[in-house]
This record gives structure tokens, C-alpha cells and sequence, in this order.
């Protein structure tokens, strides 16, 4: 399998021979001629075949001239993006830009003449000499902005292990910890009538590990007792036992004691990996977190359409969620909105362009409800069918609780090579952190 190098992209020809702008520029054209929903992650322009994956706001591509399995690229782009987190502990525009020579060290190692040759971190760590330059999402702009005019040290540590390098730089020295981080991550989809019925609900979910363990350690993680991996859906729903339908592991993870004790013995590779990943579908074995209800009706004496949403929060009390946003599609003919809110954590905007309102709350305590109601002016000579409002799509995220019930008994570390002494796993800085994202699309009635 070959692949174009970073050099091929500065320029290409057509099938007729002829040259054409480079597929940097075409693909950046491509970005903003088509929305990024409509865009697939693998396209054939003029002969070239591209492949990408969009990671923090920045593209990640790569580009052919014979057809590849796609698959197989957005793996390798996949890994890439790994790989540079790995070496620079924070993938976002400053962090690549202060880090070219490493990115572009890391490019000539896993590729020669376009064929993918090393695509791990441990594999590339001996052969890499270019230190990491760190860089603060934290930093406030008048930090900045004194740095660069007194010129003092831009390299600052990040606080959390998300943004944590693995390879330590020159400069570290001996200082670096002996570290495991684990976090565990769940995506849902769910689709919700309007009486507040669960049509669908599916859960993906994985065990992310982020490795600084010197050495070859054996790392043992332990799982719920009562797990049970069933698709059958005649057996679940019943006790309180967390059901999946399948999982995966890890090439370095150990199965042997997992049947019996839901024990996974762990050999980790240095970097970033997902220990586990799994799957979880049916309402029966998933708790719903929000419930949201929409209510559109016509005003009185004018053509106006009046908007109702009420979400209410069933995760427990000691939880909140954050980064709410609630997209609700509105008719073309909407001129602009009038809103009322029932807390001042909550904003809403119209975007005009995409016909649509963005009801956004920044904290949402666990066992409350908010309410929002909008007014939609009609710009247009008939009334609004409310038909045409929705579906909305509601997006969160949640720490400190998973919908499917998953968590960590305990982890060990059992150092084989004597070059560290183990700590209990709970004083070996070990962190573990829920995320939580879902959708959901709601249909809409008036109120009784």
C-alpha cells in the first residue's frame, strides 16, 4: 500500500496531464463549499483520492492516486492523531504550530516514499530526537501577551494527563512519574417519541488508558462483578445487572480471568489505547438521562408560532451536566425570535442561515427541569405549520455517570523489572473520569 507524502500535497495534475492547484488548497475550497455533514470521509476529485478525519477543529488528510481501502487510511490517520497526542500531549492549532519540526520528524518516520513503515509511540520513541513544546489551554492572554514581548518561557506544564505527554523531553530530565490514567468514555443515540417513549437507545462506550509507566509493567483492572454480555432481549431488563450486547479488547489485554472474575490483565503499551470497548443497546438496560418535551402551537390573533421545550434531568442529584445545547429547526419563514427563560444559566440564539434555534445551558443540576419558551415571528403572509418544527437534537455531557452502570473496582500495578515501587492504586495519581455525549430527536404536539 502507498500512500502521497506530505510533499505530494503541494501540488497534482489531473488525468489529463494538466496542473491544477494544490490539494491542500482544493480540499480547504471543498471544506467550504460543502457543509460538513455532506462532506464522506472519503471523496475521488479529478483522479486524487482523498481521505480525512476531523480531530479538535483541525483535518487530519490524506490523499492517493490509486484507490486504497478506506478503511484502512482512516485507521492510519486515526493512529497519526494518536501518535501526536502521545508526543505533544495537546493536538489543537497552537500546539501543532509550536511543534512543526516534531510533527514533521514524526511524518518522516512512519512514512518513506509514501509507504506507512512505524505507527505506534513506542515503536517511534528511539527514533525521535525533537523535544515536545507544551502548551497551556489555561494560559489568560495577558500571560501571553507578556511572554512573547519580554520573552519569557512558553514551555508550561498542562495540569491534567489529557494533555500530558508521554515522552519525556530533555529538559524533564529524571523527573517524570511512574503514572496510569483511565478514563471511561460513553456516546449515546437515542431517538424519543413525543408522549416521552423511548423508540431506540444505544449506548458505544470504551475504557481509555493513558500509559507513563516505565518499563514493562503488568497493570490488573477489574470491572463490575455482575457484568453480563447478552444480546438476547428476551433476558434483559431484569435485575440490576449491567448488560452489554458485545465488547472488544485490546491486543495487550489478557482474557483469561475476565470470564470468571471480570478481571482484565493488562501488558499496556506506552501512550494512549482503548483497553475496551462495548456496546449497549435497549431502554430496558440503559438509563435515560433527560427527558425532553416540545410543544408548538399557533399564537392567538396573529401568525405567529409559539415554542415550548421542557427538559428535565433524571441523572442523581450530586450530578450535573454541562455544555447543554438543544438544536431546534425552525420554518424559512422565520423573520426572528423572542424568548423567556426560567433560569439565568440558560442563552438562546437564531441562526438565520441554517433555520435554526440553539438553546444553550451551561450547568444542568441532576433531578431539576428548565424551561424555555420562544415566540417565532412570522416574516410570511400564511400562518406557520408546526409540522415543520424539529425534530431537536439535544447534546450534553456528564461527569461522574454512565447510562449503562459501567465502573472500575480497583487497579494494580505489579511491576515486573523492579525499576519503580507500585502504591495503592488510589495514591498512584490513577484518575478516573466519566464523560457522557448523547442525542436525541423529539417530535412535537401542542399541549392538551
Amino acid at each position: 500500500m502507498q500512500f502521497l507524502d506530505h510533499h505530494a500535497l503541494n501540488s497534482y495534475t489531473d488525468r489529463g496531464g494538466h496542473e491544477v492547484k494544490s490539494a491542500a488548497d482544493f480540499f480547504k475550497e471543498k471544506i467550504k463549499q460543502s457543509k460538513a455533514a455532506s462532506l464522506q470521509p472519503h471523496f475521488l476529485e479529478k483522479g486524487v483520492y482523498f481521505y480525512y478525519i476531523k480531530r479538535h477543529g483541525l483535518y487530519f488528510v490524506a490523499v492517493t492516486h490509486q484507490e486504497v481501502s478506506p478503511v484502512l487510511v482512516i485507521e492510519i490517520l486515526c493512529r497519526f492523531y494518536h501518535i501526536c497526542r502521545d508526543f505533544c500531549g495537546l493536538v489543537n492549532e497552537d500546539s501543532i504550530k509550536a511543534n512543526l519540526l516534531l510533527i514533521y520528524e514524526l511524518l518522516d518516520e512512519i512514512l518513506c516514499f509514501g509507504y506507512v513503515q512505524l505507527a505506534s509511540t513506542e515503536k517511534l520513541r528511539p527514533h525521535v530526537q525533537s523535544d515536545p513544546v507544551l502548551v497551556n489551554v489555561d494560559r489568560t492572554p495577558v500571560v501571553e501577551l507578556s511572554s512573547r514581548v519580554f520573552g519569557i518561557e512558553t514551555r508550561v506544564a498542562p495540569g491534567s494527563a489529557a494533555n500530558k505527554p508521554v515522552v519525556q523531553s530533555s529538559l524533564d530530565g529524571e523527573t517524570g512519574k511512574n503514572e496510569v490514567f483511565v478514563d471511561i468514555v460513553e456516546r449515546m443515540v437515542a431517538t424519543i417519541n413525543a408522549d416521552g417513549v423511548v423508540s431506540r437507545m444505544e449506548v458505544n462506550g470504551t475504557i481509555q488508558m493513558k500509559n507513563f509507566i516505565a518499563g514493562n509493567p503488568h497493570i490488573k483492572l477489574a470491572v463490575n462483578e455482575d457484568l453480563l454480555i447478552t444480546s438476547d432481549l428476551n433476558s434483559k431488563g431484569y435485575g440490576n445487572h449491567v448488560q452489554l450486547d458485545k465488547c472488544s479488547f485490546h491486543p495487550s489485554v489478557k482474557q483469561g480471568d475476565f470470564q470468571a472474575s471480570r478481571i482484565l490483565n493488562i501488558y499496556p503499551p506506552i501512550g494512549e489505547f482503548s483497553v475496551m470497548t462495548y456496546s449497549v443497546t435497549g431502554d430496558f438496560a440503559l438509563n435515560q438521562p433527560f427527558t425532553l418535551r416540545c410543544f408548538a402551537g399557533n399564537s392567538e390573533g396573529n401568525r405567529d408560532l409559539i415554542l415550548t421545550l421542557r427538559l428535565k434531568s433524571e441523572i442523581p442529584s450530586q450530578c450535573q451536566a454541562v455544555n447543554v445545547k438543544v438544536t431546534v429547526p425552525v420554518p424559512d419563514n422565520i423573520r426572528s425570535i423572542s424568548q423567556q427563560m426560567s433560569s439565568n444559566t440558560q442563552s438562546a440564539e437564531y441562526i438565520q442561515e441554517a433555520k435554526q434555534i440553539i438553546w444553550n445551558i451551561a450547568r444542568f443540576p441532576g433531578k431539576t427541569e428548565m424551561i424555555a419558551q420562544f415566540r417565532l415571528i412570522n416574516s410570511g403572509q400564511e400562518a406557520l405549520n408546526k409540522h415543520e418544527v424539529g425534530p431537536a437534537a439535544l447534546e450534553f455531557e456528564i461527569s461522574g455517570y454512565l447510562s449503562s452502570g459501567m465502573k472500575i473496582r480497583y487497579l494494580r500495578v505489579y511491576d515486573r523489572e523492579g525499576s519503580f515501587i507500585p502504591m495503592k492504586w488510589w495514591a498512584c495519581e490513577v484518575q478516573i473520569q466519566y464523560t457522557y455525549i448523547a442525542s436525541t430527536w423529539n417530535k412535537y404536539s401542542t399541549p392538551n
